[in-house]
């Protein structure tokens, strides 16, 4: 193989590697997505709707689509409470290993949270991003929360396509990691607005 052709690859892993999941700034455009997502889905026996959907890109890359469910008419304000079920769906056009995403996820949540509450944090943080596995374009994962009721007590899973790779109930940690798109400030302000609905 050329010299140039080595240099080629380099440049385009380098550029694959600036598409990080959850590394795109507000800078970042991002246009409402024509790709099918299901208008309405199921959370137990709660009945969810798509309340917006958007796909991040990057030059002239697609990254990833992303869609937010949730109860019809939940205000912005409710999104993170711990009595809000929600799911948000990631689709990946990209491949992106989990070191990047852990470095990158940092990125943001460091801008969220205080030292101490960074602090207090990391370990639950680390445990839902140690189960995560390197993706593919195609893969999805799939964040859902769902909170206590009379049949159950309140679980967070994140699936990788349809297998779940992670379970938790804490609230805070479910907050914490819809917080990366949904909380201030989010990873791109005009992915949250998308996601919400405009």
């Amino acid at each position: 193989m050329s010299s140039h052709s080595i240099a080629i690859q380099r440049r385009t892993r380098l550029l694959v590697s600036a598409l990080l999941l959850f590394s795109l700034g507000a800078s970042t455009p991002v246009v409402a997505s024509n790709k099918s997502m299901p208008k309405q889905m199921q959370l137990g026996q709660t009945d969810l709707t798509l309340l917006g959907k958007g796909t991040a890109t990057y030059l002239w890359f697609d990254v990833y689509d992303a869609a937010l469910y949730a109860p019809e008419n939940i205000k912005p304000a409710q999104i993170l409470s711990q009595e809000t079920p929600r799911v948000l769906v990631l689709q990946y056009h990209h491949a992106v290993t989990v070191k990047d995403i852990e470095k990158a996820s940092w990125q943001t949540l460091d801008k969220q949270l205080t030292p101490s509450e960074r602090q207090s944090i990391k370990p639950q943080v680390d445990a839902l991003q140690s189960s995560m596995k390197n993706v593919s374009p195609g893969d999805q994962y799939t964040l859902t929360w769902q909170p206590v009721s009379a049949q159950k007590k309140p679980e967070l899973t994140l699936k990788l396509n349809d297998k779940i790779v992670f379970k938790s109930d804490n609230a805070r940690l479910a907050a914490t990691y819809f917080g990366i798109w949904l909380g201030k400030p989010p990873l791109s302000q005009s992915l949250k607005r998308s996601l919400l609905g405009g």
